[in-house]
């Protein structure tokens, strides 16, 4: 993994925001989950309508927000949100994650109580993507992979840098 760019703490509101992501609500079939602040881009209506409708082998389910996705029930519920504030250079790690076609995302990973957070680093608008270790124990970067073909042809701006690269 690579660290990215310039180290600069997440503002406590993205952090807040992804874990208001995790706090996923089930009732009558529909996943309750925050819409990010710009959930109404174009290309984030693109991500939606074209998303799989089964990830990691579960399936798809409605969502109450604009720009969200959501795959499975209770705490195994992997969330997609499109239009979430973009992660600033970060200490957190950053990675690329390439799929067998060769499109790949440059994606800031963060865990915690059990839960993967992917938030891509560089892109426009900005994504992320829960994923609880219970949904997928051994490599739940593979709902990422999963999604590279929706995320790769948003705008890129920056990606992540190793120690020897410059800026």
């Amino acid at each position: 993994m690579l660290p990215a760019s310039r180290p600069r703490p997440l503002h406590v509101a993205t952090i807040g925001l992804a874990a208001a992501a995790l706090t996923v609500l089930t009732g009558c079939g529909t996943v309750t989950v925050p819409a990010g602040p710009e959930a109404t881009d174009p290309a984030c209506a693109t991500i939606v309508q074209n998303a799989p409708e089964t990830m990691l082998g579960l399936d798809r389910r409605e969502t109450t927000s604009q720009g969200t996705v959501a795959w499975g029930s209770g705490e195994d519920t992997i969330v997609l949100r499109c239009g979430v504030t973009p992660p600033g250079p970060t200490t957190d790690a950053c990675t690329r994650l390439e799929d067998q076609r060769g499109l790949s995302v440059d994606w800031i990973v963060r865990e915690e109580d059990g839960v993967v957070t992917f938030t891509t680093y560089g892109r426009s608008p900005a994504v992320d993507l829960t994923v609880p270790r219970s949904a997928a124990p051994d490599q739940p970067s593979a709902a990422a992979l999963e999604l590279a073909g929706l995320i790769a042809p948003l705008p890129v701006s920056r990606t992540c840098t190793g120690p020897g690269d410059t800026a």
